[in-house]
């Protein structure tokens, strides 16, 4: 039992004397101290019996733990009780009393601190009481023979004998039990006494122990502990508490708090306490530690009432808040934006029923600047699940945002125009066709042609060139309205919407604007470039109510207005036949191709450098045409997206990187293959269940040789079917990457959510990264995201020693490009895998 009172509560005894010399009290209470001296505290100790009768009534003499602080007073106060120590000196403030009840013998074992009282362990509790029981077995057995008033030398003997029998019975049992290392060694060290929570501790048993003829040496293996343990058994040093390094029995080293205790008749009583624990709690807790002042994110503790307590550097780094400027007051001190308010509060309600918030919020550093940032929140409860204080971390994503909000830019925007591309217009359409669906309106989309573009890029050459394109797009967008589109499809080719149309003739009155304003003159470096459009029109709902063939139809009207002499423009219409120069005769040819085997894979190698392991083979789509000779995908994997030949031809690749896969395997060779699958593919219902077909036929294990690549625009016209087909992919065992990042658009929130291993960089943020800091910028953002969703980084298209080693140094190890090695077909590659040798200069 455990009280605490301030000096003033007691009354100093009246007759201060110690009885019975044989009852070393202040050894007794250098023990008790001595139990406690890990806590780094300074002691001064009571310890006394009274042997009056019914201080304390019968009933609670067994049950200590019962007793109340007037129990306490009136045992202090009774002028038959002893003192072993001097009183305490006037900077004691307070107590701590273990009860001494044994038979007749009633007193307190009384402790008194400095300071505040410290927090004692369980351990430490057990031993104080078992020294107060202790002390009141000895003074019950030393007192008896005065009790008893028995004078004769011989009676005395005898009855001392007794008593030391019964004593030594009463203490085995006692310390027996007691859940603390204690054990005894005669003058010779044998030893005489071994408890069970010494076997529990050491893993050596009583009879090991006894019947070992050096039983110290099994436990106290350091040579120098050895001659520090004899000088202890001769009683050369303190019995206080010091750490001892003590084997246990399976060779492990135990740290322990240890004291050995010289007895009048030789013999050494050693009392102990296993300090693992305590040494690797302040392990843990320095580690928090130096993780809480060196992380990268910033860390705010609050306590129960949200007021904030700690705070990390990185706190200040991002907010710009020293501690004494936030400390004691609410979060909110970070202003977060009227925006986020309403999230902030949710974030507080949360806390009412649930342990844990994680979510984006936008706040305000010190310097008034506004900064976005990702928090996840945590309560700490104690054992009775009383929240104590709450831990925040978060990480400024100010920069990620921002990159973020400049990939949907890039995604959704031609990258030499700054217009809408194809993607965005494509939306800009569909939305376009549900206003006037609703409305009962008339829509008119047009696909515009330059006339003597390429003759002004081989005149003046490419850089002109754009400035031409530059110029035309700023044209259309001057005569478009708010309600309208515009957009660059591609090389020269723009598509332009316009809403709203009462009447064909009025349609008509804007394609001579478009006219106009092309065939103005432009200056371009000093010269004279003029050119003209070649437009097609498709209107809605006469023609389509979809905007692919819409789009289709603008196409092939297009195509008619430069058939009929370019500079005008043609209305669809369905009666007429048009000649297709692109999409059908194209996709005959490259149909044609692959059944008379033309098409093939070439395997570009993937390494880690810092192993120089090849880490994976992508699979690349060839095609080995009889006149123009080896062509890559640009060259005519646009012309097959969209159509049936893009489902069939995506299944003809699987198919044979599995088989080659099985031809390796033969050849002793286990490689990873990655491949390219479009959005088509993906968003296909029928992509996994082949997918799941195509592997049956193989080894169970092929599925983990696979790695399935796909581009970021394959996941924005359906995120959720799209994350839906990934997952079923990897349940077949199959590793996902994101091929051309930085690209395209990917929010944060779809890249968390897609099940994804790899992020692969673009080569085009990879070409200048030496000398342009803003592509050096955009790889580290990469590099940092992928190490935060930990997910594995590549970078695509290295060619110098020189981009390897600056990778590396930012933290990616995985790289492919020419700089490794060309493309090769599937024969060349176990020759090529026996002479690669790659090393960074």
């Amino acid at each position: 039992m455990r009280l605490q009172h301030n000096q003033d509560d007691w009354a100093r005894p009246a007759n201060l004397h110690i009885t019975t010399p044989e009852l070393d009290w202040q050894q007794l209470c250098q023990q008790a101290s001595y139990s406690c001296g890990a806590l780094n505290t300074r002691f001064v100790f009571f310890a006394g019996v009274s042997t009056t009768p019914q201080i304390i009534p019968e009933a609670k003499l067994t049950r200590p733990d019962s007793w109340t602080l007037a129990d306490y007073q009136q045992i202090w106060r009774q002028a038959s009780f002893y003192q072993a120590l001097a009183a305490p000196n006037s900077t004691l403030k307070n107590y701590m009393a273990i009860p001494i009840a044994r038979a007749k013998v009633q007193g307190l074992l009384v402790l008194h601190f400095a300071a505040s009282a410290p927090k004692l362990s369980q351990t430490q509790y057990l031993l104080l009481n078992t020294l107060a029981t202790y002390a009141a077995l000895l003074y019950q057995e030393q007192t008896a023979p005065q009790l008893l008033k028995v004078d004769t030398a011989a009676a005395n003997k005898h009855r001392k004998e007794q008593s030391s029998r019964r004593l030594f019975k009463r203490l085995k049992k006692l310390f027996n039990d007691v859940p603390i290392p204690i054990n005894a060694f005669d003058e010779h060290q044998r030893c005489i006494f071994w408890n069970q929570a010494c076997e529990q501790v050491l893993g050596w048993s009583k009879t090991e122990i006894k019947q070992h003829p050096a039983p110290l040496q099994l436990f106290y293996p350091d040579e120098q502990e050895q001659q520090q343990l004899k000088a202890a058994f001769n009683g050369e040093c303190n019995s206080e508490f010091k750490e001892w390094q003590l084997r246990h029995r399976n060779g492990q080293l135990l740290t322990m708090l240890w004291a050995h205790i010289k007895l009048p008749n030789g013999d050494t009583l050693c009392v102990g306490h296993d300090m693992s624990v305590q040494h690797e709690i302040a392990h843990l807790q320095r580690l928090a530690t130096n993780v809480f002042e060196s992380s990268y994110d910033g860390i705010m503790v609050t306590d129960a009432d949200h007021c904030i307590t700690h705070i990390n550097p990185a706190f200040t780094r991002i907010t710009g808040y020293q501690l004494d400027e936030v400390k004691g007051r609410y979060p909110d001190l970070l202003k977060y934006l009227p925006a986020d308010r309403k999230l902030y509060l949710e974030l507080v309600a949360h806390f009412k029923s649930h342990d844990f918030w994680q979510g984006e919020l936008t706040g305000l550093r010190k310097n008034g600047e506004s900064y976005s940032l990702l928090l996840a929140v945590t309560a700490v409860k104690s054992d009775a699940g009383q929240v104590l204080s709450h831990v925040s971390i978060f990480t400024d994503i100010t920069y990620l945002k921002q990159h973020e909000a400049q990939l949907r830019h890039q995604a959704f925007h031609d990258a030499l125009t700054g217009v809408p591309n194809r993607l965005l217009f494509g939306e800009l359409l569909e939305r376009a066709i549900a206003s006037a669906e609703r409305d009962k309106g008339r829509l008119a989309v047009c696909y515009l042609d330059l006339d003597g573009f390429k003759a002004v890029n081989d005149k003046l050459g490419h850089a002109a060139g754009d400035q031409l394109l530059i110029e035309v797009s700023r044209r259309l967008g001057s005569i478009t309205r708010s309600c309208d589109a515009m957009s660059r499809l591609g090389g020269d080719e723009f598509a332009l919407l316009f809403t709203g149309l009462h009447s064909i003739e009025e349609g008509e009155e804007i394609l001579k604007r478009v006219h106009n304003i092309i065939n103005q003159t432009t200056y371009i470096e000093g010269e004279q470039v003029k050119v003209s459009a070649s437009i097609g029109v498709a209107l809605y709902p006469e023609d389509a109510d979809e905007a692919e063939l819409l789009l289709r139809y603008a196409d092939q009207a297009m195509y008619e207005a430069k058939k009929q002499g370019k500079n005008g423009y043609v209305f669809f219409d369905e009666s007429q036949t048009y000649e297709q120069h692109s999409h059908a005769q194209q996709l005959a040819l490259i149909s044609q191709g692959l059944a008379r085997g033309e098409l093939c894979l070439y395997y570009l190698p993937a390494i880690d450098l810092h192993t120089q392991r090849v880490v994976r083979l992508e699979a690349l789509l060839r095609w080995q045409h009889p006149q123009q000779g080896l062509r890559t995908p640009s060259d005519f994997l646009p012309i097959v997206m969209g159509s049936a030949l893009e489902l069939e031809l995506g299944v003809w690749v699987i198919e044979e990187v599995l088989k080659q896969i099985e031809i390796w395997q033969q050849q002793g060779l286990t490689l990873k293959v990655s491949f390219n699958v479009s959005a088509g593919q993906l968003l296909d219902d029928n992509f996994t269940p082949k997918l799941a077909h195509l592997l049956s036929a193989y080894p169970a294990s092929f599925a983990s040789q696979l790695e399935l690549e796909f581009q970021e625009s394959a996941i924005q016209a359906d995120i959720n079917a799209a994350v839906d087909a990934l997952q079923r992919c990897r349940d077949l065992g199959i590793s996902m990457s994101i091929d051309n990042f930085g690209t395209g658009y990917s929010s944060l929130s779809h890249l968390n959510q897609l099940p994804i291993d790899t992020i692969k960089i673009d080569r085009s943020f990879i070409n200048d990264l030496l000398s342009n800091a803003h592509d050096l910028s955009m790889v580290t953002s990469v590099i940092q995201l992928a190490a935060a969703l930990k997910l594995n980084v590549m970078a695509e298209g290295v060619e110098e020693a020189a981009q390897g080693v600056r990778l590396l140094q930012l933290g990616c190890t995985q790289v492919q490009g020419f700089g490794i090695s060309q493309p090769m077909p599937a024969a060349h590659v176990p020759a090529w895998l026996k002479s690669w040798n790659y090393k960074l200069q």
